[in-house]
């Protein structure tokens, strides 16, 4: 392409080469002038010949045969030439003029910007340069005594990045910083983003240029304007309407999407291609199926030609809808295999939120970036998905006001965002907000408001404010079925929240009916075989799970991941969340064969799936990591823990509840290893995130102190540990309740302790209350039924003896 710097490196080369070629140089221009009549005054001037105008018999001599008997005398008569052709646009129409093939003695160096002149040419093709060739031809350019480039490095490497390396560029821009040396290159820079193609850096007069030592006598319009000069109508609408997209990667399946709604032919949209890359307007990219880049300031010309056009809006509105009908068809399913079929569309669908949104329908533009954000929000790029749900909300609010429902449904997605990533003081307020807004505008009888009492009481469950969750639970659910009827998807999903707020709390019996209600509900709903009946399999499997019932959880477990596996293949994030939560069944049940497998394939799915660096992905390298510490495996656990806090610290923050879970893991094996100091500092991290993120009152707070209680115990700080107990059980009680596990766990444990300390008349009434609470809950069989009423047995037998 133009001011790649062919000119320059063809001189640079007969300068180098100087003396091979002892039969001398022929420098001939090429473009937009008669070459026969060049050739013939070269060797006039250059040679003192006279160039024979007839030949023996009197008859007129063609040009071409002038120029044949040129190459045929050229003196001196031996040694190798070398005929330089600069800037050929038609070789087929300059090809007779050239020495015969034949003839050894004359050697060709041509520069183009086609591609492919000739089959029986080597093409040599020149790129850009790289980002220190070009920052070298720049300090080249101002001078060793010049330090503005050491003092602006960062900025500087903007500038060379903006002009897209390109040597004219890079040139123009030098020779100007040069003749104002009070000129920053922030400055120039600015200039530059400011004025585009127009400022007159880049695009000087060529009067200008005629008294420098560059080999240019163009400025960058002027030079990329040559090669627009020679392309036909419709391949100029194309290199227009191609300014819209995203230079850096464009697959061609897009461009001819856009031009099919604008009426084009398939064939003049594919000519154009073909003449536009013959062109190197625009280049093949290897790796890319059929797509292509365009260079910076190519496309800054593109620009200009495209806004000078009377099609302009045409083309504008053309590429927003298709675009913004690409936006709705990305689904919600996070796979590979989703996010490979979408992510070359997401650089062009950036750009038509960033410089078209005025061709976004107000019924379109909530949408347009929900969509766009919901695609890096499945892939748990919560960072990434944030600043499109914070536009959405400033452009929701400029465009359609506060009073408009779709304001307070970008509230919400905003609220969630932050919610994922346990910025739960940022997400409350705007839960709360959208909420109210969504009680003004559409009154406290509509589904959106049912939907907002959902989002803020599943924030108030994960924070353990289950007394604030469970009325918005409870109210959401009755203006469901007041709405929808019991018949409706939303009501089975309002049962299923409800009971998962309860199985939470430890109130199984409450939870179960509503489990079971919920998945009858979705199976009369939508019949046996669908994903929704899967999932209530799933969370019904967990709530037996988590009661002992094992017997019952299992072939829930595995129906589910049957039906998964029919409906949505292996190769499916929900399919790795079966194998998971298998797992974890067979885990619990000190089956660790049969889990260690299970858990792996999970990992690797999800791995394949969702990538390495996925919230999902750090949950099962931890639950792996958990099964070995559950086996005593420390050495295997160890690097997995610390792998597990690594990607939640990165992917989520360190201010995160995943990322105390991490932490509270960690700390526990280091306890076990005997690894105190280092446990004791996780602990206390993790204890202080908890607080931080939940406040003193949340189960995961206490949970906490009891691991702490239980870290000081093993070293003998007896008399920090007791305490750590005792308010562990406190808090456990007044958050769960009396009768909950958790409850009866903190009670084993205080008990245990005073065991141990010998205090066994303090000791024996908690190991009965603890008793009595899971039998109650577990019934007689539990694994933790059987513990605790071992630990009672054995406590009166030492108590026994000491009597004795």
């Amino acid at each position: 392409m133009g001011g790649v710097g062919k000119t320059e490196l063809a001189i640079q080369y007969a300068r180098k080469y100087y003396d091979d070629y002892s039969g001398g140089i022929c420098w001939l221009n090429v473009r937009d002038t008669n070459l026969a009549a060049e050739i013939i005054q070269f060797i006039q001037q250059k040679m003192r010949l006279e160039v024979p105008q007839k030949d023996i018999q009197e008859n007129p001599l063609t040009l071409e045969e002038q120029v044949a008997w040129c190459w045929q005398n050229w003196q001196p008569p031996q040694g190798l030439v070398l005929v330089i052709l600069d800037d050929v646009t038609e070789y087929k129409e300059i090809k007779k003029l050239l020495p015969r093939t034949d003839n050894q003695r004359f050697k060709l160096l041509i520069t183009t910007r086609q591609r492919g002149l000739d089959t029986n040419l080597v093409d040599i093709t020149l790129d850009i340069l790289s980002e220190d060739e070009a920052l070298s031809l720049l300090r080249g350019i101002l001078g060793e005594e010049d330090k503005r480039i050491d003092k602006e490095l960062e900025t500087a490497k903007d500038l060379c990045k903006w002009l897209g390396y390109l040597p004219l560029g890079l040139e123009l821009v030098g020779r100007y910083l040069v003749e104002d040396a009070d000129l920053s290159i922030a400055d120039m820079l600015e200039e530059l983003q400011e004025e585009r193609l127009n400022n007159e850096a880049i695009n000087p007069e060529s009067d200008d240029l005629e008294n420098t030592e560059m080999t240019a006598r163009l400025g960058v319009q002027a030079a990329f304007n040559l090669t627009w000069e020679k392309l036909e109508k419709k391949t100029r609408e194309v290199g227009e309407l191609l300014s819209l997209f995203n230079p850096n990667e464009i697959a061609w399946e897009y461009v001819e999407s856009v031009s099919e709604s604008l009426s084009w032919k398939k064939k003049d949209v594919k000519n154009a291609k073909k003449l536009l890359h013959g062109r190197n307007v625009i280049k093949r990219l290897e790796e890319g199926e059929a797509s292509y880049q365009i260079h910076p300031l190519i496309r800054e010309f593109l620009k200009v030609k495209l806004q000078a056009s009377v099609q302009a809006n045409e083309f504008k509105q053309a590429f927003t809808d298709t675009f913004i009908e690409i936006g709705e068809t990305i689904s919600k399913t996070p796979t590979l295999e989703f996010r490979n079929s979408v992510k070359n569309a997401i650089p062009h669908f950036t750009e038509v939120l960033e410089n078209h949104l005025d061709g976004v329908s107000d019924e379109n533009l909530y949408w347009a970036f929900y969509d766009i954000g919901r695609f890096y929000q499945e892939q748990g790029l919560y960072a990434l998905a944030q600043p499109w749900y914070e536009q959405c909300l400033s452009t929701v609010r400029s465009r359609l006001g506060e009073n408009h429902p779709d304001f307070g449904m970008s509230l919400n997605k905003l609220a969630a965002i932050y919610q994922c990533q346990g910025k739960y003081s940022a997400a409350e307020p705007l839960f709360i907000q959208a909420l109210q807004l969504i009680k003004q505008q559409l009154g406290q009888n509509h589904s959106r408001f049912a939907v907002s009492l959902n989002y803020l009481a599943r924030l108030y469950s994960e924070q353990g404010k289950y007394s604030a969750a469970e009325p918005l639970f409870i109210q959401a659910l009755q203006l469901t079925k007041q709405l929808l009827g019991k018949t409706h998807p939303r009501f089975a999903l309002g049962l299923n929240n409800l009971a998962s707020l309860y199985e939470s709390q430890g109130k199984y019996e409450q939870a179960e009916p509503l489990y079971i209600e919920a998945l009858e509900s979705y199976e009369q709903q939508l019949g046996k075989n669908h994903t929704l009946v899967a999932q209530c399999l799933n969370n019904l499997a967990y709530l037996y799970n988590k009661m002992g019932r094992y017997e019952q959880a299992e072939p829930l477990y595995i129906q589910a991941l049957q039906l998964r596996k029919q409906l949505l293949g292996e190769n499916h994030p929900s399919y790795a969340n079966s194998l998971n939560n298998l797992a974890c069944l067979y885990d619990n049940q000190g089956k660790h064969e049969q889990a260690e497998p299970l858990y792996i394939q999970a990992l690797q799915l999800r791995k394949q799936l969702l990538g390495e660096n996925h919230p999902h992905t750090a949950s099962s390298i931890n639950n792996l990591a958990c099964l070995y510490y559950n086996q005593g495996k420390y050495e295997q656990a160890e690097p997995l823990y610390i792998q597990a806090l690594e990607l939640r610290k990165q992917l989520l923050g360190i201010n995160h509840p995943h990322t105390a879970t991490s932490l509270n893991n960690l700390a526990l094996l280091y306890s076990n290893q005997g690894k105190y100091e280092q446990a004791e500092s996780l602990c206390i991290q993790a204890l202080q995130l908890r607080k931080k993120l939940f406040g003193e009152n949340h189960p995961d707070t206490a949970s906490i102190f009891n691991n702490l209680a239980c870290l000081y115990d093993n070293q003998g700080k007896y008399e920090k540990a007791e305490p750590l107990y005792i308010q562990a059980l406190q808090l456990t009680k007044q958050l769960q309740g009396e009768n909950h596990p958790d409850t009866a766990g903190s009670l084993n444990n205080l008990a245990y302790f005073y065991k141990n300390m010998g205090k066994y008349e303090q000791a024996e009434p908690l190991y009965i209350q603890a008793l009595e609470i899971v039998e109650q809950i577990f019934g007689e069989t539990h694994p933790d039924t059987v513990l605790y009423r071992n630990n009672l047995e054995y406590l009166r037998e030492k108590k026994g003896e000491s009597e004795g």
